[in-house]
């Protein structure tokens, strides 16, 4: 995760630890990776 993405993360942990009603107004969506990453292979 790149350094921009943790402040303002950290910084939306802050509002909410300081104002906890608006936990219910936002809704937080997690994708996944555009580019999955290969599993791999398992060497028997």
């Amino acid at each position: 995760m790149d350094e921009k993405k943790k402040e303002a993360l950290q910084e939306l942990l802050k509002i909410l630890c300081d104002c906890p009603e608006l936990a219910d107004r936002i809704t937080i969506t997690i994708k996944p990776n555009s580019k999955p990453s290969k599993a791999k292979p398992e060497s028997e």
